[in-house]
């Protein structure tokens, strides 16, 4: 009996430690990113609302999203255009274009590829914006990008490696029918 006790308290204490070490922070490299927050997407078809975790490096992302306690676990992963959508064992469920693999598999898509400057509060450099509405501190509060209108109602300081920064806490993007919002809760860049 006691060596039964032996070996779970091992297989225990392996799992912890193998767990532990699952949840080394990630390396940011510079320019990149860490968001953590709820996303709710509603259109004339669909209505989605989720967590997510989004980490961005350069061109390359990973957003995990899920429902209510960690229900329907998936994960985007892509660089540019072209993603794979993961389910929540990490098997790739479906390769291809942005637009394709989110709207056959989520019913919704959104332009990842200019959201990590939208989540800054900045329209993407290098495309056409109109219409920039700036508050009386400088901060964006509205701009059209790619047929788009994204707005902010909420800032909030984060400390940053090297200095305070005021950065988005509440934005809404919208084309058309289409309304993304996001509610950042935590931030780490």
């Amino acid at each position: 009996m006691f060596a039964y006790k032996l070996l779970f308290l091992n297989v225990f204490f392996a799992v912890l430690c193998i767990g532990c070490a699952a949840r080394q922070p990630i390396v940011l490299q510079p320019g990149g990113f860490e968001v953590k927050g709820k996303l709710a997407v509603k259109d004339a078809q669909e209505n989605f609302s989720a967590r997510f975790h989004w980490r961005q490096t350069g061109d390359r992302f990973q957003i995990d999203l899920w429902g209510p306690l960690g229900q329907g676990r998936v994960q985007l992963r892509g660089s540019g255009d072209q993603i794979a959508l993961l389910d929540g064992a990490g098997q790739v469920v479906i390769e291809g274009s942005q637009e394709e693999v989110m709207r056959a598999q989520l019913g919704w898509s959104m332009p990842l590829a200019v959201f990590p400057a939208w989540l800054r509060g900045e329209p993407k450099s290098g495309l056409p914006a109109a219409d920039l509405q700036r508050d009386a501190a400088g901060l964006v509060r509205s701009f059209r990008q790619l047929d788009w209108l994204v707005s902010y109602e909420q800032y909030r300081a984060v400390e940053t490696a090297s200095e305070m920064r005021t950065l988005p806490r509440k934005l809404s993007a919208t084309n058309g029918a289409t309304r993304v919002r996001i509610v950042i809760s935590e931030w780490r860049i």
